[in-house]
């Protein structure tokens, strides 16, 4: 009903020579009266909890007759809460956000519905899925961290390459779940040279534990002299507090994505929609600046982030084959 009502206004906009901006007013009128009758929204994430109310926060003090509700867990239990919901047709989510790579097969499924939101016209190629169904909340870049005290500048890494020299071997760590980055190197690199790569970099007595920000906690502690993937804002926020950690950039630094959703069949579209153009707006990305994060929209960037790097954000295709580099990696480096 909402969408034909709009529908009507703008025909009636156009006959009466109104400009587009304020056609776009009209229809964030009508979005907004729409999701105030709807009074609810829910929201499942991975994104951490304090992130996560603090956009919903921000969002209800601008929005006060809206209330939302998280749902916070893992990408795969949110997946799986999501995949029972439907089938037993019993829909409680608007909005989702998780991983690229959870997104992709979400979309897959037919768990998300498109909607292109005004506030995502700023957002370039690659962070945005073309028909609609997602766009990128915000990022991850990773980076390398290492310690400090126990690394000398004149040896650090300039390239992906240089990890290979002896003088790195029993010395550095990865995560056990690591595929996501194993499956962006393999396709920038090139598949035969990008698995050679990591064939001899398996040779190097990699360590590997569980857990990126305890990882960095480690490393900052001594056991490890070199973490090879950490997300930057890690790093950089110990180092501010006095740690012995610092990180650089190997280029190309991959851009970990956490995109966005409307929830298909949603029981509360307009709240959705609302929401959505409120996280991918300029005000509701400096929710995360403003915690030292990196949001997705372009220009905003968190102090000390490094500008000067090629970036190339995550390619969400690859999740179609992300079982066979799962498997892959843990055999090079799991074992």
């Amino acid at each position: 009903m909402a969408r034909v009502l709009a529908l009507v206004i703008l025909f009636l906009l156009s006959l009466s020579g109104i400009s587009q901006g304020d056609e776009a007013d009209a229809q964030q009128r009508l979005l907004v009266e729409a999701a105030r009758k709807e009074g609810k929204m829910i929201f499942y994430t991975s994104v951490e909890t304090e992130f996560a109310r603090s956009l919903t926060g921000a969002f209800e003090a601008k929005y006060p007759f809206i209330k939302t509700d998280i749902f916070r867990s893992t990408h795969d239990k949110i997946f799986s809460r999501m995949n029972i919901e439907r089938q037993t047709n019993t829909y409680v989510a608007d909005v989702v956000s998780v991983g690229e790579f959870e997104t992709y097969h979400m979309q897959k499924k037919g768990f998300l519905a498109p909607y292109k939101s005004p506030s995502a016209a700023v957002y370039a190629e690659g962070f945005k899925d073309p028909n609609g169904y997602w766009t990128d909340l915000y990022d991850n870049l990773i980076v390398t961290a290492y310690n400090t005290n126990r690394v000398k500048r004149d040896e650090l890494p300039k390239r992906w390459e240089d990890l290979l020299h002896s003088r790195w071997k029993g010395r550095m760590v990865l995560d056990q779940n690591e595929d996501r980055w194993f499956a962006n190197m393999l396709h920038f690199m090139g598949e035969k040279k990008g698995l050679e790569f990591m064939q001899s970099l398996a040779k190097q007595e990699v360590a590997i534990r569980s857990g990126r920000s305890l990882i960095t906690q480690l490393l900052s502690a001594g056991e490890f002299d070199l973490q090879i993937v950490a997300y930057w804002y890690r790093p950089h926020l110990m180092k501010k507090q006095g740690a012995p950690v610092d990180w650089l950039g190997l280029e190309p630094a991959i851009l970990a994505l956490h995109p966005i959703s409307i929830v298909e069949r949603s029981p509360r579209p307009n709240a959705a929609r609302l929401f959505i153009d409120f996280a991918l707006s300029d005000e509701g990305q400096r929710v995360f600046l403003k915690r030292g994060r990196e949001p997705a929209m372009p220009g905003l960037r968190p102090e000390g982030y490094p500008g000067h790097l090629k970036v190339i954000p995550s390619r969400v295709q690859l999740a179609e084959k992300l079982d066979d580099y799962s498997r892959q990696y843990r055999a090079l480096f799991v074992r």
